[in-house]
């Protein structure tokens, strides 16, 4: 149904409908664990999850208006967020990917042989209802308003809860995720 949108109609229609997140994850997953393997072959896992955390940023804050594609602004957020966990965890041993690198890698993962497309949105699709499904209701608000961009505080006086209740949300919906790209 989404399959011949663009990834910026996408995005629109993102905002209300979980099956156009579910068709931008499909198409990014790959970049997202090219990605991963990329800057530590040994924490993949922990970056791809950290990728899909940047990626959900770049569908909730994307703007057309801007002047630059879909594909590289996701691919600048998904690296972006990968980085920032690793300099975070005071790991040093990423490897250095160019723009031209990044650029190249978010393109071919629009490049997919039809099965595989296939296949890969119904592993994201699946993938979606588990997130939504293991997060509870709280922890799902918490983690939306997170992935607008807002900070702890933003997200605690949006909520009505504490700062600690938000920070607790979220390591909780760390955890949960964690375990389910495992």
């Amino acid at each position: 149904m989404h399959e011949r949108l663009s990834d910026e109609e996408l995005v629109l229609k993102a905002r209300n409908d979980k099956t156009a997140v579910s068709e931008l994850i499909a198409r990014y997953m790959c970049t997202v664990e090219v990605l991963a393997k990329k800057l530590s072959p040994a924490l993949c896992d922990d970056l791809m999850q950290e990728g899909l955390m940047g990626l959900l940023r770049a569908i909730k804050s994307f703007s057309a208006d801007r002047g630059v594609s879909f594909s590289s602004y996701a691919a600048v957020c998904m690296k972006n967020r990968m980085l920032n966990s690793l300099r975070k965890n005071n790991i040093s041993q990423a490897a250095e990917i160019s723009d031209e690198e990044l650029e190249e890698y978010a393109e071919s993962s629009q490049e997919s042989i039809p099965e595989d497309i296939v296949i890969e949105k119904e592993r994201m699709s699946e993938l979606y209802k588990k997130i939504s499904s293991a997060l509870s209701e709280q922890e799902w608000q918490v983690f939306q308003l997170f992935l607008t961009g807002m900070s702890y505080n933003q997200i605690a006086l949006n909520s009505g809860l504490s700062v600690k209740a938000v920070d607790n949300a979220m390591q909780r919906v760390r955890r949960k995720l964690k375990s389910l790209l495992r």
